[in-house]
């Protein structure tokens, strides 16, 4: 399971579902203030990042943990 995150001209990465981080950030949406998303950033050795959630980011999740997983096809 992984899901690779866009998020202000970036890529990051989590070890976890889309659907997992989708509630996630709909809960701090909820809440009406902005939260922090702990993600992964980088290639080979990866940093821990946090994003900033709030209205109006744009935050793009794409679950990429299936290998067989082909651009456009849902």
């Amino acid at each position: 399971m992984r899901t690779t995150i866009h998020y202000d001209g970036e890529e990051y990465i989590v070890p976890r579902h889309a659907s997992d981080l989708k509630v996630e950030i709909e809960a701090i949406l909820a809440t009406g203030q902005a939260g922090w998303l702990r993600v992964n950033h980088g290639r080979g050795q990866l940093k821990t990042a946090d994003l900033l959630i709030h209205p109006g980011v744009a935050v793009g999740l794409i679950d990429t943990s299936d290998p067989e997983h082909v651009a456009g096809e849902e």
